[in-house]
């Protein structure tokens, strides 16, 4: 496979997994070459938890990250259907 060729795949790695040029590259390597294998190495390797001295910490304001529900769900229960601020202020203004 030609270098322009492997570059522009490593680039679209990168695009689509979000990964490092380094990790991208070496997993195309080990997938040899094959986008789709790659692409399922990477997301097997980030199945694996991680064993290091640092917590794991989810990160927070992701598209992949769910919204903290219960907070969530206080918003939408503050919402209504009606505004009651304007018949409120219609009714002093009378």
């Amino acid at each position: 496979m030609d270098a322009l060729r492997q570059q522009a795949m490593i680039n679209q790695f990168v695009n689509v997994a979000g990964c490092a040029v380094d990790q991208a590259k070496k997993l195309l390597q080990a997938g040899n070459w094959q986008f789709e294998t790659a692409l399922s190495l990477f997301f097997q390797e980030a199945a694996i938890p991680c064993h290091s001295q640092h917590s794991l910490v989810t990160p927070a304001n992701t598209p992949a990250t769910p919204p903290n529900f219960p907070e969530a769900l206080l918003a939408f229960q503050r919402l209504s259907a009606s505004d009651t601020s304007s018949k409120n202020s219609q009714q002093v203004v009378r």
